[in-house]
């Protein structure tokens, strides 16, 4: 027998912008119409096509840097590919190339990749941290242009990059450093990537103890320390 309910009213046809932003579980709960569903296609096929675009242009890119890796015998497909294997394998040979081309006007994207490649606790990855350092406080945070050729603005990642890198090569002789660049309101979120640095040393060092308890009130790094206290 057919409800006597309340009929439900039919929605309007979506958007291609909220079927650019539409999710997995919206497919049952919304029932996407015929037109809906193919201009879905269309909309994920120019999506692949700009993906791969993209990957092009950022390899290009790196045409300059990937031959320096090349020729200290580091064959890559992408400074991100050093990224993924520097836990397994050491590049010495391969840092201050990487230093070398930081100082390059390359995409923030480039930029970022070069950085957290450089997070390898080798003696001339530590020795460059003055420069490293320097290149953190004026690296731009927020929106901007990410990759050459992008038309849409994304979250800046050199800076984390570069946070991250510190983190890493940070010693007991430039700790110093690290935590007056931890208090620095004015470097922002990144700042929380410094904190892995201060966390390791907590229990040994009565300073970065009382850093770290200075620092839980920071509304950029609240979250994280509190999180720390709760595990």
């Amino acid at each position: 027998m057919a409800s006597k309910g309340k009929p439900v009213a039919a929605r309007a046809p979506l958007t291609n912008e909220q079927l650019e932003r539409i999710m997995a579980d919206d497919f049952i709960r919304l029932k996407l119409t015929d037109d809906e569903k193919a201009r879905l296609r269309e909309i994920n096929e120019m999506k692949r096509q700009r993906a791969e675009e993209r990957t092009t242009r950022l390899k290009l890119e790196q045409g300059p840097l990937l031959a320096d890796l090349h020729a200290v015998g580091w064959p890559m497909g992408s400074v991100w590919d050093l990224i993924n294997m520097h836990t397994r394998v050491r590049y010495p040979e391969a840092i201050p190339v990487l230093l070398r081309h930081l100082m390059l006007p390359y995409s923030d994207r480039i930029r970022d990749g070069i950085a957290r490649a450089r997070a390898v606790p080798e003696p001339e990855a530590r020795a460059a941290w003055p420069l490293l350092v320097a290149e953190y406080r004026k690296a731009p945070m927020g929106q901007g242009i990410v990759a050459l050729g992008d038309t849409s603005e994304y979250r800046l990642g050199a800076k984390d990059g570069l946070a991250c890198a510190l983190s890493i090569l940070v010693t007991e002789a430039t700790l110093p450093d690290l935590i007056e660049l931890t208090r620095d309101r004015s470097l922002g979120e990144s700042r929380v990537l410094l904190l892995s640095a201060l966390k390791k040393r907590r229990n040994k060092n009565p300073l970065v103890a009382q850093v770290i308890a200075e620092l839980a009130d920071d509304p950029d790094l609240r979250k994280e320390i509190a999180a720390w206290r709760k595990r």
